[in-house]
């Protein structure tokens, strides 16, 4: 199963992977965490690149844009086995819709993302963290490109508009308490295996 955890900076995307995976191993399943950029060479030079200053230019963001593809091919086979399956849970920290949302504030053709991203297989389920953006600025301790009130603002509308084109997003409020949040993932995640299961 490839489980996708997906928000815009400071919903607690990270924090919430950790926490679910620790649960999934005490139910004794097996797990990986993925994470958006990897640790590859391509992914070293996507963290460079977003501290870059100029990295909103047009130009930079399509560089951006093609990084992050070319680097998400690094996990397409191991996503590919493990789609679909109880057997083995990848749970990802951001996936291709975080290019599709952060990446669609500049003048690039939203369109030509989704065909840099045709290869990306899709997530069996994928759990948006949604957040207020100002209260996701009080929560970033971290000075990147992405992170400013009217930035995020834009970058959570075309996080709700993918309900309208994708399939299997849950929307989680994550304007409540860590412990809050992870009971509403494990109760939509529970769900799911349940369906894989009877599959």
């Amino acid at each position: 199963m490839y489980i996708v955890l997906e928000g815009i900076d400071g919903a607690g995307k990270s924090s919430q992977t950790e926490l679910l995976d620790i649960w999934l191993k005490e139910n004794d399943y097996k797990t990986k965490i993925i994470v958006e950029p990897t640790k590859s060479d391509i992914g070293q030079l996507i963290r460079k690149e977003l501290l870059n200053p100029e990295s909103t230019n047009d130009i930079n963001q399509q560089k951006l844009t093609l990084l992050f593809a070319a680097d998400r091919l690094t996990l397409k086979q191991e996503i590919l086995d493990a789609k679909g399956s109880a057997d083995l849970i990848l749970i990802s920290d951001r996936s291709f819709y975080s290019s599709i949302c952060y990446q669609n504030n500049s003048s690039i053709d939203p369109k030509w993302i989704y065909e840099v991203n045709l290869h990306t297989p899709r997530p069996d389920l994928t759990i948006l963290l949604d957040l207020n953006e100002k209260e996701a600025i009080n929560r970033c301790d971290r000075e990147e490109v992405f992170e400013s009130i009217s930035f995020l603002e834009k970058t959570r509308k075309n996080y709700l508009a993918l309900l309208d084109v994708e399939e299997n997003i849950v929307v989680i409020d994550a304007d409540k308490t860590i412990e809050e949040v992870q009971e509403n993932i494990r109760k939509v995640v529970k769900e799911k295996l349940e369906m894989i299961r009877k599959d």
